[in-house]
């Protein structure tokens, strides 16, 4: 494996963690309401969104959220560019469709963005740019 970073969530287990406290102020204010389905829901976002992985081996480069919720890979082939970008702070966290293409994030508006050499684009959230782009570059490098 030539390169693999787990970011951890924390601006999504932030944003579960303030729900979950609205959801317990909830339950005390109104205690004849049952809220429990809203606690698995929260629960299981928080899981699922806790942390995004992303790795490189061979010649594919892969992601994926938490527990390997929605596995994506993609041939390192069809990259045409990578660059570093900043995303907008509205973009939100989770899988998103912006627009220049997907976005992958669970924390940070630090993220890669992958131009593809169909034409389509894709952004991986990640706190590690840097060494992800020269993994990229350096994978690129000896696949050709």
């Amino acid at each position: 494996m030539l390169y693999k970073n787990t970011q951890l969530g924390s601006t999504m287990l932030t944003i579960m963690g303030l729900v979950s406290g609205l959801l317990i102020f909830a339950s005390y204010s109104k205690p004849e309401e049952s809220i429990w389905f809203a606690f698995i829901i929260v629960g299981v976002i928080g899981l699922l969104f806790s942390s995004l992985t992303i790795k490189i081996d061979g010649s594919k480069i892969y992601w994926f959220f938490g527990p390997k919720f929605w596995q994506k890979s993609l041939e390192l082939s069809e990259i045409a560019s990578v660059r570093k970008i900043k995303t907008k702070w509205y973009y939100g966290f989770g899988i998103r469709l912006i627009s220049t293409g997907w976005l992958y994030n669970v924390s940070g508006l630090t993220a890669i963005e992958l131009k593809l050499k169909d034409g389509t684009t894709l952004s991986l959230g990640t706190n590690d740019p840097d060494n992800l782009i020269n993994a990229i570059d350096k994978s690129q490098l000896t696949s050709d």
